[in-house]
């Protein structure tokens, strides 16, 4: 099953009743991003189903974009139990809500927002990092 963007930002605005204000949906916003952090901490530091080791990234200034890229490290080892896979997209879920909410809100399309970034992207390719 293919998810529309459009689809979902008109239901999401529909399902607004309590936190219709751009005041109320900024924040929940933010408390949301905050919920979504601590789900991928806590299956670190809770479950330990994955760990965190960051370290310094290394860029070379004798090595292309490409190569660097090819050695820079997500800090993550380890895979996402069930149980820490499922809140953790549960939280990306609501992340979503929120953010179609505030494109309800301030009367801007989710879908053309995700196209225009999407051929940024492809413009910029590795550059676009910079």
């Amino acid at each position: 099953m293919s998810c529309d963007c459009n689809e979902f930002q008109n239901l999401t605005a529909n399902l607004q009743l309590l936190n219709k204000s751009i005041l109320d949906v900024v924040t929940k916003l933010d408390e949301q991003t905050s919920m979504l952090n601590r789900a991928v901490f806590k299956s670190a530091t809770h479950c330990g189903c994955i760990e965190i080791h960051a370290t310094k990234q290394l860029f070379s200034q004798n090595k292309t974009l490409e190569e660097n890229q090819l050695d820079l490290e997500n800090h993550v080892e380890g895979e996402l139990c069930s149980k820490c896979r499922e809140k953790i997209e549960e939280e990306m879920g609501e992340l979503i809500f929120y953010l179609a909410s505030m494109c309800s809100a301030l009367n801007l399309d989710l879908n053309d927002i995700m196209e225009s970034k999407l051929d940024h992207l492809k413009t910029l390719g590795i550059y676009n990092l910079l």
